[in-house]
């Protein structure tokens, strides 16, 4: 057998090693999730309606399957489109820069201003959301498709908490969920051009004088200009 022979051989092993790695750690992280994690969206809580009530078949941010009539929980094939789902709205090993743990979450423990079902976890110590934060630990690296103005997918997650915290919306206002990656709702090209326009402010004022909230300021649609920047009109 030849060198290069050899060499492919060796190659071929290495990738294939990663491979098994990878699914074995997709296996455990799923696992993990459908044991620990799920459950938490059929649990009642005091003064909070459940999870599923609202996120169930719904299109909003957390995209949870319909339970079956009469079923008390998910099947296996539901499980799985769940943890699709569910995944999405996730940055893997940052539970404080995911959005299933943030929105939720009291603003006086972190979380954001507003989420429509109310704020179901009061600290990050609520054992609940600390059974979440496990699993976002431990899930493998994303992988985003269809980033066209963004610069960097590194922090893709906490941009996007920017963008719900300065229009006071959710992740519905520019996706279809579960697929955060198309292109259906056409507020997604007017925050494309939103984001342009962010990024040549930026450059002509310097970082951190200029984003969202500078005209947003809590409105999904801009009405009123910063008194810094009294000639600054966006239009949509």
């Amino acid at each position: 057998m030849t060198s290069l022979q050899l060499a492919t051989l060796a190659g071929t092993a290495l990738i294939l090693q990663a491979s098994v790695s990878t699914a074995l750690a997709q296996s455990a992280d799923y696992e993990f999730y459908k044991n620990n994690v799920q459950p938490i969206f059929l649990k009642h809580r005091e003064t909070h309606g459940r999870c599923v009530t609202c996120h169930s078949g719904a299109g909003n941010g957390l995209s949870l399957q319909p339970l079956s009539p009469g079923s008390a929980t998910w099947t296996e094939e539901q499980t799985k489109l769940n943890y699709e789902a569910v995944s999405r709205i996730v940055a893997p090993g940052k539970p404080t820069s995911s959005h299933l743990l943030m929105h939720p979450l009291n603003p006086d423990a972190g979380g954001d201003l507003f989420h429509s079902g109310g704020h179901q976890f009061a600290s990050q110590e609520d054992p609940d959301w600390l059974t979440m934060a496990a699993w976002v630990r431990q899930m493998p690296p994303a992988q985003y498709t269809n980033v066209k103005v963004l610069k960097s997918t590194d922090n893709l997650m906490d941009t996007m908490r920017v963008f719900n915290i300065s229009l006071r919306t959710d992740c519905s206002f520019c996706h279809t969920a579960p697929d955060f990656a198309g292109d259906r709702r056409p507020m997604k090209a007017v925050a494309r051009r939103m984001i342009e326009l962010t990024q040549g402010l930026k450059a002509s004022f310097g970082n951190g004088k200029v984003n969202c909230y500078t005209c947003h300021r809590g409105d999904q649609i801009p009405k009123t200009t910063h008194p810094r920047f009294p000639d600054l009109k966006p239009t949509l």
